[in-house]
C-alpha cells in the first residue's frame, strides 16, 4: 500500500485527490490526531513524531510513504531521507508536498536545473498560507529562490487555524479568520496585490471556498491536493517498482492515534462511505 500520512485530518484533502487520479492504487492513511496538531511543536518533536508514524506505516507494508502534513515536510522529511531511511529502510521512499507546490509556481521539475534569465517569465507575487512552524521553517521560500527567483513570496502563519478546522468551528468563525490572515498577507505585498496564493497546509483546502472569499478575484489558488497526486501519479509512472495496482481488490484503509469514535465526522472528507478508523498506536521513538 502507498502511505499518507498527517498529523491528524487535512492528509484527507490528499488522499481523497490521489485515489482519483490512481484508481488502481492501495492507500493506507495515517492520522496523529492524538498530538495534532503539529504546527506549534518543538522541532524535534516533530521529527520524532513523523519518524514514529511513517516507521508504523512502513511496518503496515508500505513500501512509499508521503508525508502529507506541510509542517513534518518541511521540517522532517530532509532529516527522514538523507539520514533515517538509509540506515533502515534503504529500499523504502518518503515524498513531501512542499515540491509539487513549487513545481508549479515556478513551471521547472525539480530534478531540472533552473531556468537561465532571459527563460523565465515576469515578475509574479505569490502568497503563502501555512502553519507556524512551516513559514518559521523558510522551506517555500528557500526553494523557490532556487528554482522561481523572478517570483517575491510574502508569507503569513495561520497559528490557531488548524486547530479550528478539526475541532468543527462555524464557517462563519472560520471566515472571520481566514479574512483577518487574508488581509495581514496582502498588507505585505506591493501594492497589496498579489498574483497566486498557495494553502500550505492539507487542511486549509477544506476551508478553501473561504479563502477565495477573503482574497481578490483575480488570485490564482493552487490546489495542492491536485499537485501532490499528479506528482504521485509521475513518480509512480518513473519508479513502477512502488506501484501497488497488484493488489486486487484495491483497498483504501484509515488509522489514527486518536480515539476513531470522535472522528465520526469525517465521513464526507473520506474517499468512501462510513467511519473505517482503526486505532494506531505507535512505537515512541526517542
Amino acid at each position: 500500500m502507498i502511505g499518507i500520512f498527517d498529523s491528524g485530518s487535512g492528509g484527507l484533502t490528499i488522499l481523497r485527490e490521489c485515489t482519483r487520479r490512481l484508481p488502481d492504487q492501495s492507500f493506507l492513511y495515517l492520522g496523529d490526531h492524538a498530538r495534532a496538531p503539529y504546527g506549534d511543536r518543538d522541532n524535534k518533536d516533530i521529527v520524532n513524531y513523523t519518524m514514529e508514524m511513517v516507521d508504523g506505516l512502513f511496518q503496515h507494508g508500505c513500501r512509499l510513504v508521503i508525508l502529507a502534513c506541510n509542517t513534518a515536510a518541511a521540517i522532517a522529511a530532509r532529516t527522514l531521507q538523507q539520514d533515517w531511511l538509509p540506515a533502515h529502510y534503504p529500499d523504502r521512499r518518503i515524498l513531501g508536498v512542499i515540491v509539487p507546490v513549487v513545481e508549479a509556481l515556478s513551471g521547472v521539475r525539480w530534478r531540472m536545473p533552473p531556468l537561465p534569465v532571459d527563460q523565465r517569465g515576469g515578475k509574479k507575487t505569490v502568497g503563502l498560507f501555512g502553519t507556524s512552524k512551516t513559514i518559521e521553517s523558510q522551506s517555500y521560500r528557500e526553494e523557490m529562490q532556487k528554482h522561481a527567483p523572478h517570483c517575491r513570496m510574502v508569507e503569513q502563519a495561520c497559528p490557531g487555524l488548524v486547530a479550528a478546522i478539526e475541532e468543527g468551528e462555524s464557517a462563519a468563525a472560520l471566515f472571520a479568520i481566514i479574512q483577518s490572515l487574508a488581509g495581514r498577507l496582502l498588507a505585505q505585498a506591493p501594492g497589496g496585490h498579489i498574483d497566486s496564493a498557495v494553502l500550505g497546509c492539507t487542511h486549509f483546502p477544506l476551508v478553501e471556498d473561504l479563502f477565495r472569499k477573503a482574497l481578490p478575484g483575480h488570485v490564482e489558488i493552487l490546489s495542492q491536493p491536485a499537485l501532490v497526486a499528479d506528482a504521485l501519479a509521475d513518480y509512480i509512472r518513473r519508479h513502477p517498482e512502488f506501484s501497488t495496482a497488484e493488489i486486487s481488490p484495491r483497498a483504501i484503509r484509515y488509522l489514527t492515534t486518536g480515539d476513531p469514535a470522535k472522528l465520526a465526522h469525517l465521513e464526507s472528507w473520506l474517499p468512501g462511505p462510513g467511519n473505517p478508523f482503526e486505532v494506531f498506536t505507535p512505537n515512541r521513538a526517542g
